[in-house]
């Protein structure tokens, strides 16, 4: 054995190490057929196997590991745990684990008679049972574990705590930790720019605080990425309860603020936004993708009148070659009149779980005759119950959130209690409906979250590996799982309003809620025709495209404002249905690493500090800029950063870094096209499912080379996390103007693409797709 120097570490996460003077035994692991196979706290096991080591190096061999093991004892400063070790520091104790393969742990715990451990989270992706592989340093009175990508060490002298990267460059010096008889507190120096943590502390991309809850539109989630080089994550001994972090007056003292008696923090060396966000997404879970046809256009509103209405609004969607792909019913699809006015007690013959024969007489017949024309059914839940005897049942079982209040929200957290709303819900869905929209469940951080199991819970068993879709007023961590729209809240019908839903979006974003939407056209009001217009605009590029309106308002149907308007309002949606083989591909790459589909634009160039906070113009992957008009009369500025644009529409060509100012007509959206993109672009039809024989578009955008990777799937069910996709893999090589291709997956569906037509400036060339191909442009 080599003797090694002072800050050598052993080589897996199945040894132990202690250290003597200046010398660390290295213990290989358990599977050694001539080393101990533990090595804890002094105590030494030997292996049953015969010891192939000659005698004299034996005898040395273990002179060294019981003197060390003595001396480890004597100390007790370490001690290895599952997945790490327990330091002893300022008198208490401190856990350092790894986290899946994404992050460190730095676990407390008030009570230091009980060993600090990983919190209990549903914040946190049980699913994943990576564990990257770990070293242990012990270098007195330093103390940490050691990964691929980084490391955490303890003083036990200071107790102070830091992280460094793979490099070995600290990112976090000298952290503490402090206690009181209910908190926690965890205290460094974080200099930087700050993002995540949602928009309930601000709808500024940069943060200096977060905040731990859920309101109309908004959540604090308690993560952030600094631009140092690491993100944060914390988990506290209730989810209900969830930490906080704020970085004070000096806007470089972070402190995490932790209630109850345990505390994680998630910490992972994270060089850019995207390392930021794959590390997050590894520890809470993937975004699952919603079905296909909920990246189409999904059309809501509050006020549907009857079962003619109904059947009218959708001929007239089609007659008039509006593409939609869902109508979402607000009260009215279940109940006769709204709950907001039924006392706590409930009222009598309220209905909870059935159909209003006004508008569905015939619910299954009536919802089959919406699906045969590509219209889904969404239909709006409240997290609680109106009908009497129905309340009896839930104060009885302890089923409600507060039952000495007045309140009628159920605990969906209580397992019996999900089973129960299961059953009443399952006739539901036996009749077709393909989606829920949650509203109003903001009374526990976690509600949404242990609401949406039930529902996917139902799903699964009543129509199995079918996806789960639902939209939601808002989030907390892990939430990204079932496949969850949240949109932002009740908004009014203004212009302010409109500049603030990407900011809200955007936020979601770089807080783990990968499919944001809003109610285009603003809930409360009724805007300008122009202003729906340019609303419907902006939705072109949001992760999920729905309207909304509030009753007694005008219905948000596009043929309703107007010829000039209808017209504008047909050219977005057709614009939106063109591009989604792109953006449906975009969350096949949101599920693979955690690159989400709507992204500031500080995300792709984070030295700029022009779009260190830019929320009025955002891409949608790395390629497509989005700059709708927010405002009233046509005209904006546009920043292009310091790359190649390319207009959409015109194929002019802009050097960036750049401000350009742009005036567009009612029908005009500004979007931008970066060098090097490789833009798949569909024919328009009148609903996501729709097939076509049309080829594919492949736009290509010169300048620099490019790849996209174009997924295609089955659209409903989960297969593609097992693989049963087709991912074609488009190449540009700028140097000699060649388009090649190569296709890989099982997936042979009767909607993948067969044909395509690339496109380059003026030349247009196709080709039949296959397994692989070329196209050479001069």
């Amino acid at each position: 054995m080599k003797q090694p120097d002072n800050k050598r570490v052993s080589r897996c996460s199945g040894c132990s190490v202690v250290k003597s003077g200046t010398l660390v035994i290295e213990i290989i692991n358990e599977r050694s057929n001539y080393l101990p196979n533990n090595l804890t706290g002094g105590n030494v096991k030997f292996p049953q196997k015969k010891m192939k080591i000659k005698k004299g190096k034996l005898i040395l061999l273990l002179i060294l590991i019981l003197q060390s093991a003595a001396i480890f004892t004597a100390n007790a400063q370490v001690t290895k745990i599952p997945h790490g070790i327990l330091v002893k520091a300022g008198g208490r104790q401190v856990g350092l684990t790894i986290a899946k393969d994404a992050a460190f742990c730095l676990s407390l715990n008030l009570n230091n008679a009980i060993t600090p451990s990983t919190v209990k989270s549903v914040f946190i992706d049980d699913s994943n049972k990576a564990v990257a592989p770990f070293t242990v340093i012990s270098a007195s009175p330093s103390y940490g574990i050691k990964t691929p990508y980084g490391k955490v060490m303890i003083n036990t002298a200071s107790s102070t705590w830091s992280l460094y990267n793979a490099a070995g460059r600290v990112l976090i010096k000298d952290g503490a930790y402090s206690f009181t008889d209910s908190s926690i507190q965890i205290t460094y120096t974080a200099e930087g720019l700050l993002y995540g943590s949602g928009n309930l502390s601000s709808k500024e991309l940069e943060k200096n605080r977060s905040a731990s809850g859920v309101w109309n539109g908004a959540a604090g989630i308690p993560y952030f990425w600094n631009n140092a080089g690491y993100s944060a994550f914390a988990v506290s001994a209730n989810d209900d309860k969830p930490a906080t972090w704020d970085r004070g007056k000096d806007k470089t003292t972070l402190t995490w603020k932790f209630a109850g008696k345990a505390a994680n923090l998630y910490l992972w060396p994270a060089k850019t936004m995207y390392d930021g966000v794959r590390g997050y997404v590894k520890l809470t879970g993937r975004p699952k993708l919603p079905p296909r046809w909920a990246f189409g256009y999904l059309q809501s509103q509050w006020g549907w009148a009857d079962s003619t209405y109904i059947r009218d609004v959708a001929t007239k969607f089609r007659t008039h070659k509006l593409p939609v792909d869902a109508f979402i019913f607000d009260f009215e699809w279940y109940t006769t009149l709204p709950d907001y006015s039924v006392a706590k007690e409930g009222k009598a013959g309220f209905s909870d779980f059935t159909f209003n024969p006004k508008l569905f007489p015939r619910p299954a017949t009536q919802i089959a005759e919406l699906k045969d024309q590509g219209l889904k059914f969404i239909g709006i839940r409240k997290p609680r119950l109106g009908n009497t005897a129905l309340l009896d049942t839930a104060r009885k079982n302890g089923w409600l959130i507060s039952p000495k209040t007045d309140s009628r929200d159920l605990n969906f957290s209580n397992a019996s209690l999900r089973k129960w709303y299961e059953e009443k819900n399952r006739p539901l869905i036996k009749a077709g409906v393909d989606a829920w929209w949650d509203d109003e469940g903001e009374s526990y951080y976690t509600c949404y979250y242990w609401w949406n199991t039930a529902q996917r819970d139902l799903l699964a068993s009543a129509r199995p590996n079918y996806r789960h879709f639902t939209l939601n007023r808002a989030f907390s961590p892990g939430n990204q799982r079932f496949g969850y729209c949240t949109w932002s809240g009740d908004i009014p019908s203004n212009w302010p309003s409109l500049a603030e839903v990407p900011m809200d979006l955007l936020n979601f974003s770089l807080a783990g809620m990968y499919y944001g939407s809003c109610d285009i056209g603003g809930f409360q009001g009724t805007p300008t025709k122009e202003m729906l217009v340019r609303w419907f605009q902006a939705g072109v590029f949001f992760p999920i495209m729905r309207s909304h309106s509030n009753i007694g308002t005008t219905a948000r149907f596009p043929y309703l404002w107007g010829t000039d308007g209808e017209a504008a309002m047909r050219k977005a949606l057709d614009f939106r249905y063109r591009l989604l083989p792109y953006i449906y591909s975009l969350g096949h790459e949101a599920y693979n690493s955690g690159a989400p589909i709507m992204r500031p634009l500080v995300m792709e160039f984070p030295a700029d500090t022009t779009v260190a906070n830019m929320t009025n113009e955002w891409l949608v992957g790395k390629g497509l800029l989005a700059a709708p008009v927010l405002n009233e009369g046509g005209k904006r500025n546009v920043y292009l950063p310091n790359d190649t644009w390319y207009d959409y529409y015109t194929g002019n060509v802009i050097q960036g870094p750049k401000t350009i100012s742009v005036d567009k007509a009612l029908d005009e959206i500004p979007v931008y096209v970066r060098a090097g993109t490789i833009l798949p672009v569909g024919p328009v039809v009148q609903y996501s499912e729709e097939t076509s024989d049309a080829p594919l578009e492949i736009h290509i955008y010169p300048g620099k080379n490019g790849s996209f990777k174009m997924v295609e799937d089955d659209g409903t069910s989960y297969n593609y996390t097992k693989g049963k996709t087709r991912t074609t893999a488009y190449y540009w090589n700028d140097a000699t103007k060649t388009l090649s291709w190569k296709v890989n997956g099982s997936y042979s569906g009767k909607n993948v693409y067969k044909t395509i037509e690339a496109v380059l400036g003026k030349q247009e060339k196709g080709a039949i797709i296959g397994k692989k191909g070329s196209l050479v442009f001069k």
